[in-house]
């Protein structure tokens, strides 16, 4: 089972929504993605309106991750966002979902912003994310050149995939919502 980062931007209202009914969260988490968001879903969920399309980060947001901020684990920088925040509802396999207000969102936002990729690309150093854990690295013998090129062009893909997404969600005062599945 691989390890899955998804970001859903969230306005101020379902911020709110979601603080007042924790569980919401959890809900939404598990079911965005399957298109089961309906009639089995619990009360309140109505106070969200309508949602945004959750960007996908798949197994590449740990590279991300380590790449703004040199650790595997949470991180308090603006770079850490994608392991930090405000946990809310229950566990949903890697921990409950976070949720980031519009002030975090908009730091992130400018950290991503003042990022250029071919920096970000730059850090990349197979060797040391091999010892550091990085999830989902190649490791030996499957780790040679061809390996780091293919990993060079996924930072860059969803470094600006998320990078765009964030940029979107500061300019309508938007917060996230971060989990793994």
């Amino acid at each position: 089972m691989s390890m899955i980062c998804s970001v859903l931007g969230v306005t101020p209202q379902q911020m709110g929504a979601l603080k007042a009914n924790p569980a919401l969260a959890s809900y939404l988490a598990v079911h965005i993605d399957e298109g089961q968001i309906g009639a089995s879903a619990p009360g309140g969920l109505t106070a969200l309106g309508p949602l945004e399309k959750p960007l996908d980060l798949h197994k590449s947001w740990h590279l991300l991750h380590y790449l703004f901020t040199g650790e595997v684990g949470p991180a308090e920088s603006p770079g850490g966002m994608l392991m930090g925040g405000e946990e809310l509802g229950e566990d949903i396999g890697y921990g409950p979902p976070r949720l980031h207000e519009a002030e975090a969102t908009r730091a992130f936002g400018a950290f991503l912003k003042q990022m250029p990729p071919e920096k970000l690309i730059a850090r990349l150093n197979l060797e040391e994310m091999q010892r550091a854990g990085v999830y989902a690295i190649p490791m030996p013998p499957r780790a040679g050149e061809k390996e780091l090129n293919q990993l060079r062009k996924e930072a860059r893909v969803y470094f600006e995939l998320l990078r765009d997404y964030v940029a979107n969600m500061v300019t309508r005062n938007n917060g996230l919502l971060i989990w793994l599945s």
